[in-house]
C-alpha cells in the first residue's frame, strides 16, 4: 500500500488520471482559443477580443470541484477556462466573438465572453464591473431557500473589489451564511493600475469583516486551486456559509484588443511571470506521472486544433442577427383600445386609504405566490416599513418571505435581480425613492437590460416598490421625484397609483409581469386618498390610462397625487363653466397614447401636471408626443403646469407650499389655457 506522501496530488483530490488529463486538455483549449481569437483580431476578421491567457488554472481547476448538473456559476468577461470547462463549446465562442445570431449567450448583442445560458444556469454577464456579485448573493439566497444543496459561484478580477457592489454582496452573503463562493482572480493589474494603486492590503484578508473565510491561494496551481475550491464547496453545501477564494495569478496578453499593455508593464515582467506558466506546470506534472507521452500531448494538440479551425469556419459563415428592436421585454404591452368614459365605480368595497390598500395587496400577493418574497430597509417585524405599508407581512408569512436589509441600495436591487433568476417573484422596497439612486446602476445596466442582452433568455420579474414625492414636509431628501429618470430606459415599466383599487389591481399586475416593474408610491396619497377597496380578484392591466372626469373644453393629463387634485380642481372649473376631462396615466411606461389621443381630439387643449421639475420631465415627452401626433387637432399651445428648476423640496413649509400644485393653482392654469 502506498504512503499518503506518494499517492499522486490528482488522486489525493479524487480526480482519476483521465479526469486530469481532461483538465489539462480544458487549460490547453482555453490557451488555444484566447491565441486564435487575437489572431482573429489582428486579422481584422473580429472586432473584439479579451484575453484569459494565464489565468487557465484558477478557471478550469475551480469548475473541477462543482456539480455541473445543479450549481451555478457567474463567470466575467475574462473567464474563458470557466465558460470551456463549463460546457460551452468552441462553436458558441466564436459565434460570440463574431457577433453571430446563434450567439447562445446574447444573440450577438453583447461584447465576446459575456457568459449565458439559463439551460447551464449561467446568469447572464454585462460589461459593468463588479454588478454581478449582488446577483450572486441573490442567487445563493434563493438556492438556500430551495433546500436543493445547489451553490452559486462567482467570479471576478481583483479590481472588481474596490466596487460599493462587491461589498454590499459580500455583506449580504455573510449576514445570510449563503451557499456562496467568491473566486477573485487577482491578475495584478485593473486594465493599467497595478495593485498596489487599488487594493488596500489583501482581498481575502477583508472575508473576516464579512464573518466568513478567506483564503490566498496560487492560483496558476491547478491542485491547490481544485483542493481550496473543494473545501469551500463542502462548507456551502452543508450550511456553513460562503468563501472567498483570493488566486494569485497573471494575464499574459493585454486587458482587450484595443489595450497596449507595453503603456504600462515591462516585457521582462511578464516573462518572469510565463516562467510561472500553469498550463506547463500541469504539463509537467503528467510527464512526470507518466499521464502525458509524447503521442498522447501531440494528439491532443492536433485535436485542439481541428476543433478550433472547424470551430472558426462554421461561426463566421452563420447568419448575422437581424432584429435590434426585440426582446426589450418579456411581455411587449401594446396599449389600446383607448379609453373614452369613466370606467364603472368599484362596487362594495370598504373604503380605505392608499397606504391600507399597499398593505392589503401585498397581503394578498403573499397568499396567492407562495414564491413571493420582500425585504428592505426596516420592513420586517413589528415596525412593517417606516409608514407600514408591509406591517404583518412577517408575522404571517415567516422571515424568510419578509425581511430586513442592510442600508444598501444596490445590493436590494441587486440581490432582488439574482433571486428572481432562481424563480421568485420579489418586491424589493427602497425606503424613499430619494436615496434610489445608489442602484441606479442596477436598475438601468442590469435589470432593464437582461431581457435584451441575453437575446430573451433571462428576465427579471422583480417589483421595486417606493414611495415618492412631495408634500409631507420632507424636505430635499424625502421629497423627490423620480419617474423620468426610470421612465426614459428600455426594458423598465413604471407604474404611479392614484387610488386604492388602483394600488390593488397595478401591484397584482405588475408582481405578474415577468418584466422588472417601478412602482411608484405617491406618499402625499397615503391617507390622504380614500376610496373603496374592490373585494375578490381585481386586475389594473399595465398600460392603460383611466379617464377620471369626461370633459370637452380642456384635457388634463396627471398621474399620482397630481391626478388626485386634478380632480379636486374638476368642481372649482365646472363653477367657472369650463368642463375639463382628467387623464390618469397610471402606467407611465408603457405610455397609452391612444387614451391621450382620442382625448385631445375631443377637447383640443392640453395641460400636462406633474410634481417633478419641468425642465427634461415626463410631461416634456407627453407634450412632445401630442405636438407631433395632434397638432391639427389643437385650439392652443400644450402647456405643462410642473416645479420650477430648484431641487425638491424645501423644508420650510411657506417655500414648499409656493412650490406645490394644489387645486386651486391648477384651477388656474386651466383658466389661462381655457382661454387661448
Amino acid at each position: 500500500m502506498l504512503r499518503t506522501e506518494e499517492i499522486p496530488r490528482h488522486r489525493s483530490l479524487g480526480l482519476s488520471d483521465t479526469q486530469i488529463v481532461e483538465m489539462y486538455r480544458l487549460m490547453l483549449l482555453t490557451r488555444r482559443v484566447d491565441d486564435r481569437m487575437f489572431a482573429l483580431q489582428r486579422q481584422g476578421r473580429a472586432a473584439f477580443v479579451l484575453g484569459s491567457s494565464g489565468h487557465e488554472a484558477v478557471q478550469v481547476a475551480s469548475v473541477f470541484a462543482l456539480d455541473k448538473e445543479k450549481d451555478w456559476i457567474l463567470p466575467y468577461y475574462r473567464d474563458m477556462g470557466v465558460g470551456l470547462a463549463w460546457g460551452f463549446s468552441p462553436l458558441e465562442v466564436f459565434l460570440a466573438v463574431f457577433a453571430k445570431k446563434d450567439d447562445v449567450s446574447s444573440g450577438g448583442r453583447q461584447l465576446p465572453s459575456h457568459w449565458s445560458d439559463p439551460g447551464r444556469r449561467v446568469f447572464t454577464q454585462s460589461s459593468v464591473i463588479g454588478t454581478q456579485f449582488p446577483h450572486a448573493s441573490g442567487i445563493a439566497h434563493g438556492l438556500k431557500l430551495r433546500k436543493e444543496g445547489e451553490i452559486a459561484v462567482v467570479y471576478g478580477g481583483e479590481g472588481a473589489t474596490s466596487e460599493g457592489d462587491w461589498h454590499e454582496a459580500m455583506n449580504w452573503a455573510g449576514i445570510h451564511d449563503l451557499p456562496l463562493i467568491c473566486v477573485i482572480e487577482n491578475n495584478h493589474y485593473a486594465i493599467s493600475v497595478p495593485t498596489e494603486e487599488e487594493v488596500a492590503g489583501g482581498v481575502a484578508e477583508r472575508a473576516a469583516g464579512y464573518g466568513f473565510p478567506g483564503h490566498k491561494i496560487d492560483g496558476n496551481d491547478a491542485f491547490e486551486v481544485l483542493e481550496t475550491m473543494q473545501a469551500a464547496v463542502t462548507r456551502a453545501r452543508s450550511g456553513e456559509g460562503p468563501t472567498l477564494i483570493e488566486a494569485d495569478t497573471y494575464r499574459y496578453y493585454a486587458h482587450t484588443s484595443d489595450d497596449n499593455d507595453a503603456l504600462y508593464r515591462s516585457r521582462e515582467e511578464v516573462e518572469r511571470w510565463r516562467k510561472k506558466d500553469p498550463l506547463a506546470r500541469l504539463k509537467q506534472y503528467l510527464i512526470e506521472h507518466r499521464l502525458l507521452s509524447e503521442a498522447e500531448e501531440a494528439r491532443i494538440d492536433d485535436e485542439v486544433v481541428e476543433v478550433l479551425a472547424r470551430a472558426v469556419e462554421e461561426a463566421e459563415k452563420a447568419p448575422a442577427p437581424e432584429e435590434p428592436t426585440t426582446r426589450v421585454y418579456a411581455r411587449v404591452i401594446t396599449p389600446g383600445p383607448a379609453a373614452t368614459t369613466p370606467e364603472p365605480a368599484v362596487q362594495g368595497g370598504e373604503t380605505i386609504n392608499l397606504i391600507s390598500a399597499i398593505n392589503r395587496t401585498l397581503h394578498e400577493i403573499f397568499e396567492q405566490h407562495d414564491d413571493a418574497i420582500l425585504f428592505g430597509q426596516d420592513v420586517a417585524r413589528r415596525k412593517g416599513g417606516v409608514f407600514k405599508a408591509t406591517e404583518g407581512l412577517t408575522d404571517r408569512f415567516g422571515a424568510e418571505r419578509c425581511f430586513n436589509t442592510p442600508i444598501a441600495e444596490s445590493s436590494i436591487i441587486g440581490c432582488a435581480i439574482g433571486m428572481s433568476a432562481t424563480g421568485f417573484k420579489v418586491l424589493p422596497e427602497i425606503q424613499f425613492a430619494d436615496y434610489i439612486h445608489p442602484a441606479f446602476d442596477q436598475i438601468v445596466s442590469e435589470a432593464a437590460r437582461v431581457s435584451y442582452r441575453s437575446d430573451g433568455r433571462w428576465n427579471v420579474p422583480i417589483v421595486i416598490r417606493t414611495p415618492y414625492g412631495a408634500g409631507i414636509h420632507g424636505a430635499q431628501y424625502h421629497s423627490q421625484s423620480i419617474e423620468s429618470f426610470y421612465a426614459h430606459v428600455p426594458g423598465l415599466k413604471v407604474v404611479v397609483p392614484s387610488t386604492p383599487a388602483d394600488v390593488k389591481g397595478l401591484l397584482h399586475s405588475a408582481v405578474e409581469d415577468p418584466d422588472p416593474v417601478m412602482f411608484l408610491e405617491p406618499k402625499k396619497l397615503y391617507r390622504l386618498a380614500k376610496g373603496p377597496y374592490p373585494a375578490g380578484d381585481f386586475r389594473v392591466p399595465l398600460g392603460k390610462a383611466a379617464i377620471r372626469h369626461s370633459g370637452r373644453d380642456l384635457t388634463i393629463i396627471a398621474y399620482g397625487a397630481m391626478a388626485h387634485f386634478s380632480m379636486e380642481a374638476v368642481p372649482l372649473l365646472d363653477e367657472l363653466g369650463i368642463s375639463a376631462e382628467v387623464v390618469d396615466l397610471r402606467t407611465l411606461k408603457p405610455l397609452d397614447w391612444p387614451t391621450i389621443e382620442e382625448s385631445i381630439k375631443k377637447t383640443s387643449r392640453a395641460l400636462i401636471i406633474h410634481e417633478d421639475n419641468e425642465f427634461v420631465g415626463y410631461g416634456a415627452e407627453i407634450a412632445a408626443q401630442i405636438a407631433d401626433k395632434t397638432f391639427e387637432w389643437l385650439d392652443a399651445p400644450v402647456k405643462r403646469y410642473a416645479l420650477p428648476d430648484v431641487p425638491l423640496m424645501p423644508y420650510a413649509g411657506p417655500l414648499e407650499n409656493a412650490l406645490y400644485p394644489t387645486p386651486e393653482s391648477i384651477v388656474e392654469r386651466a383658466q389661462e389655457l381655457a382661454k387661448y
